[in-house]
């Protein structure tokens, strides 16, 4: 799994109460390691504005913490930016050591208001939100939301593919967060696919209109009705498409694979069921691969997918190798 998806994952746990001893240490394992923490922003920004509401539970004065305070000396760059996560860690670890009593084993997360949706491998999932918008979830995928909208705007988080059907609202325009993209709308319907910063991500429009932004290089797309937006390291890469239900066919359980190269046929795959695929095939020659399959099993796909590529596969060490 990506770090930074993962760093997310255990963070998202540990603020939920559900984090295993195990899982906490790989936490801060990954922590020290790391040299990018923006995964955890989103968590903190949640405690910080939780927190702004609540009452201290306790009043000091400067003049009770001089004494006990250590001699300041000169912070280096790289040092106050991990002070600045290992700042909140710290607050939450008190607050874990005090949960107990205070929360009385409430889920943190829920407290600031937040739900999230997890669809496990081959499945999909539902959610309709508090304004209306209703959210169908591809497998592997999940969606951190607000349960009542407040403020200027709409926002939610997304970590693999959903389909979004957005109520209309245009005073409030919704916002779907995906890695690096930032799509927003106002009243539309539209797919995003990110599922790691590892793997491309696309946007596609079925109706409406949609603005989406790599937050990275700030550059910006406008897509209709029937247009597909691809970011990669490139930029965008727009491409139209003639069938909206082939957009969203995996609802139906479905997978197309329209002159698709062996490649990105694995990737689909390991998307869908949570596994691993590893094509050991010279890139010059791998083969494309045009099939549908609905509601079928993984084994059955790379039968299929593997005799059309004339081609094998096996399972070793928990990954699937075609050759």
């Amino acid at each position: 799994m990506e770090t930074n998806q993962r760093i997310s994952t255990l963070f998202t746990k540990y603020l939920d109460n559900n984090c295993s001893r195990e899982e906490f240490d790989e936490f801060i394992h990954l922590i020290k390691t790391t040299g990018n923490l923006e995964s955890m922003d989103e968590a903190m920004r949640l405690n910080w504005d939780y927190a702004k509401e609540q009452p201290l539970p306790y009043t000091l004065s400067w003049n009770e913490v001089k004494p006990a305070a250590l001699p300041q000396r000169k912070l280096t760059s790289q040092t106050t930016v991990w002070l600045k996560y290992a700042a909140v860690l710290c607050v939450l670890l008190f607050a874990g050591l005090v949960g107990q009593q205070v929360l009385d084993k409430d889920s943190m997360y829920h407290r600031f208001g937040q739900a999230s949706l997890h669809v496990a491998s081959g499945k999909t999932g539902v959610v309709v939100l508090e304004d209306g918008t209703k959210v169908t979830l591809n497998a592997n995928s999940d969606l951190r939301y607000p349960k009542k909208f407040r403020g200027q705007t709409r926002e939610v988080y997304l970590t693999g593919e959903a389909y979004f059907q957005v109520a209309q609202n245009v005073e409030k325009p919704f916002i779907v967060h995906s890695g690096k993209l930032k799509t927003q709308v106002l009243g539309t319907s539209f797919t995003v696919n990110a599922y790691g910063n590892d793997q491309p991500a696309d946007v596609s429009v079925l109706t409406g209109k949609v603005k989406v932004q790599d937050q990275q290089s700030k550059r910006s797309v406008v897509l209709n009705p029937g247009e597909t937006a691809a970011n990669d390291k490139d930029g965008f890469r727009l491409s139209r498409f003639a069938n909206p239900e082939d957009v969203i066919c995996w609802i139906d359980g479905k997978m197309i694979f329209e002159d698709l190269s062996l490649r990105d046929c694995a990737l689909k795959l390991s998307n869908k069921f949570g596994v691993r695929i590893k094509i050991a095939i010279p890139g010059a020659s791998i083969p494309r691969i045009t099939a549908i399959f609905q509601d079928k099993t993984l084994p059955v796909i790379l039968n299929a997918v593997t005799k059309q590529s004339h081609t094998r596969y096996k399972l070793w060490n928990n990954t699937y190798i075609i050759y």
